[in-house]
């Protein structure tokens, strides 16, 4: 079955997610494809949590390793794409709901970019089964009200949104750590400036997966923050925090297009509306689960983040800095859709200087190559945002206008560009963009106080 021909890979007609093998703090997530009885190729990715599960609630860490093999399997599943995925041991109601919103929602851009409609109506194949027990949203107590907050998890990137975070608990007074997924130099830096503990999982792929993208296997975006905060929810439990807390924005909900009568959104497993499905899933005893920053808007993080000096020197947000296996220290590539709004969203909080020390001496909006891009991000012409973790065209046309008032950036030549200039946003419009998002959101009674201090 491993060594099966990689031309047959088309011929697959059900993807399959095994059961998962956990000793300790090792985790071996498997899943496989099948050519009708027949299997065709098996893969285990192994995962190494900082912290031994042993003495976790079996019950309760087995429920969310299960949930874990449901997202990793994805990245396999996309190989094939085919008609069918099945899970043998079977799904509870919930769990079902859980897989078919990850394969609708989150495979949703790689289905787009791949031209490939049919996966986002992906049939589920798995025996019904009774949910092990009452399912309690995470972060909440039995009785339904809010959960208290005592020692926190949170997620680090080594950007501005998690570096605002980090502020949020440190003014709380919590006892949180850090937590980082094959932790790279910007998330180390990170977490030492800020003095915390750094709690580093590692997630190593089947390199049966590369050889398949090698030979032209679909390939694309799948729910990268789904599986991140699984893991991150693991080692909770394994390491004795009470909750884990992400760092996705009010924007993170905003999407990218219409394509075949679904809402396509790279950033989907990072919206509202996964996060509550999470919470919904997660079985009961399970840690509290719910992004700090959900009532934000990126342009108020950004503007929070450029008082938080000492971070200056070790932010980065680049993905292209971040592949899974480069190790470049390169912080910014300079030229890519994250870049450009990031460089955006910070250049009306703080100097020009400032600016260009964070961005190794690189002005973007100088640069004659890049106003298509930054055109692109403030949605001219109905142009679709880009398939990025950027924000959403109000805020980028806000930070152009403030730019207009900026002593270090009014002179500046991309102000003078009549496309850029019609895009300048009245004050009424300029407003709305910094109030706080009254969709539901999951903060905690005691940290909402803190989260309002930002907006």
């Amino acid at each position: 079955m491993q060594n099966a021909p990689l031309h047959d890979a088309s011929r697959v007609t059900h993807f399959r997610c095994d059961p998962a093998e956990v000793d300790g703090n090792t985790i071996r997530v498997r899943s496989s494809a099948h050519i009708g009885d027949e299997p065709f190729m098996a893969f285990t990715e192994v995962i190494e949590l900082p912290a031994s599960l042993a003495d976790a609630d079996a019950a309760v860490a087995a429920e969310t390793v299960k949930l874990l093999s449901l997202a990793v399997s994805l990245s396999y599943f996309k190989a094939f794409a085919p008609a069918i995925y099945a899970v043998p041991e079977g799904l509870t109601p919930q769990q079902r709901v859980f897989i078919t919103e990850l394969i609708s929602h989150g495979l949703g851009e790689f289905a787009h970019v791949n031209d490939l409609p049919e996966v986002l109506d992906t049939r589920i194949e798995a025996p019904i089964l009774d949910d092990p027990s009452s399912v309690v949203p995470a972060g909440m107590s039995g009785s339904g009200a809010p959960m208290e907050i005592r020692r926190p998890l949170v997620a680090v990137g080594g950007g501005k949104d998690s570096i605002v975070s980090i502020d949020v608990m440190r003014r709380a007074g919590l006892d949180y750590g850090l937590f980082a997924v094959n932790a790279k130099r910007p998330m180390i830096d990170t977490a030492a400036v800020a003095g915390r503990p750094l709690e580093s999982a590692t997630r190593t792929l089947d390199p049966q997966l590369f050889d398949l993208n090698r030979s032209g296997a679909p390939n694309g975006h799948v729910p990268v923050t789904a599986i991140n905060s699984l893991i991150a929810l693991l080692t909770a439990m394994a390491a004795g925090y009470d909750a884990v807390v992400f760092s996705n924005e009010a924007s993170a909900s905003y999407g990218n297009l219409n394509w075949h009568g679904r809402f396509i959104n790279h950033q989907w497993s990072k919206s509202n509306e996964f996060e509550g499905l999470l919470r919904e899933t997660l079985p009961e005893g399970a840690p509290g689960y719910f992004s700090v920053l959900r009532p934000l808007t990126e342009i108020c993080i950004a503007r929070r983040f450029a008082e938080l000096t000492e971070f200056h020197g070790v932010v980065t947000s680049c993905n292209r800095a971040f592949r899974i296996h480069d190790d470049t220290p390169k912080r910014w590539c300079g030229d890519c859709p994250k870049c450009r709004f990031v460089f955006l969203m910070l250049a009306p909080f703080m100097s020009k200087e400032q600016l260009l020390t964070i961005f190794e001496g690189n002005d973007m909006l100088s640069d004659a190559t890049q106003r298509e891009g930054f055109f692109e991000l403030m949605g001219a012409d109905g142009i679709a945002k880009p398939f990025e973790c950027v924000g959403e065209p109000d805020e980028c046309r806000v930070a152009l206008s403030l730019l207009a008032a900026h002593p270090d950036w009014a002179k500046h030549e991309v102000l003078t560009d009549p496309r850029f200039a019609a895009l300048v946003l009245p004050a009424e419009a300029q407003d709305r963009v910094f109030s706080w998002r009254n969709e539901t959101h999951f903060l905690p009674t005691e940290l909402e106080g803190f989260v309002r201090a930002v907006s």
